[in-house]
C-alpha cells in the first residue's frame, strides 16, 4: 500500500517554482519511480483536479495525462468513499459552509481518506492554522483523523532524494 499521498498542490507547486521540469526533472522521474514501487501515490481526483477543464494545458497537464493509468493515480474505493464521507462531515461541523463547501470541493477530503484506509501520510505544501480558523486546511484536518501531514520537503528527505546537477 502506498506509503504517501500527495495533494494536488505538491504538483503544482512544484512544477511552478524550484522543481519545474526544465529545472529538476529529477524530481519527476523520482515521483515516477517512487509510484512504481507502491511509495507514492495520489488520488484520481487529484488527477481530475490537474487536467480537468480548469486546468491549463501546460508541461503538468500533458505529464499527468500521460500517467493516469499508471500507479501514481489511485481510484477510490468503497472504504475510501465511507471515510470520505466522515470527513465531510467532520469539516461541515468544524468550518463555516463557505469554507467547508471551498475544501471538500477539491480533492483534498479524498487524499486524507485514502491515506487513512492505508495508514499513509499526507503530503502537501498547506500550513495547518489556528484551530479557531474558520479555513479548512489539509493539515488540520488531517489531524483531526490522526493521520500523520508532512511538507514536500520532509517527504523528499524520507525517500533519500538527491538531485545531482550534470556537468
Amino acid at each position: 500500500m502506498p506509503k504517501f499521498w500527495l495533494d494536488a498542490n505538491v504538483f503544482i507547486t512544484a512544477k511552478n517554482s524550484a522543481y519545474g521540469f526544465d529545472i529538476v526533472p529529477g524530481f519527476w522521474e523520482m515521483l515516477d519511480h517512487h509510484a512504481k514501487g507502491g511509495i507514492v501515490c495520489s488520488s484520481t481526483m487529484v488527477l481530475d483536479e490537474l487536467i480537468g477543464e480548469n486546468a491549463p494545458e501546460d508541461t503538468l497537464c500533458k505529464w499527468v495525462k500521460e500517467r493516469k493509468d499508471s500507479p501514481l493515480f489511485s481510484q477510490p474505493s468503497d472504504e475510501d468513499q465511507k471515510l470520505m464521507t466522515g470527513v465531510a462531515d467532520h469539516v461541515y461541523k468544524a468550518y463555516i459552509v463557505a469554507q467547508s463547501s471551498a475544501f471538500l470541493k477539491g480533492a483534498d477530503a479524498w487524499v486524507i481518506a485514502h491515506a487513512k484506509r492505508v495508514g499513509g501520510t499526507v503530503v502537501t505544501f498547506e500550513k495547518s492554522v489556528p484551530v479557531n480558523s474558520s479555513k479548512a486546511k489539509i493539515p488540520n484536518v488531517c489531524k483531526a483523523f490522526d493521520v500523520p501531514c508532512i511538507d514536500p520537503y520532509e517527504l523528499l528527505r524520507k525517500l533519500g532524494a538527491s538531485f545531482v546537477m550534470k556537468l
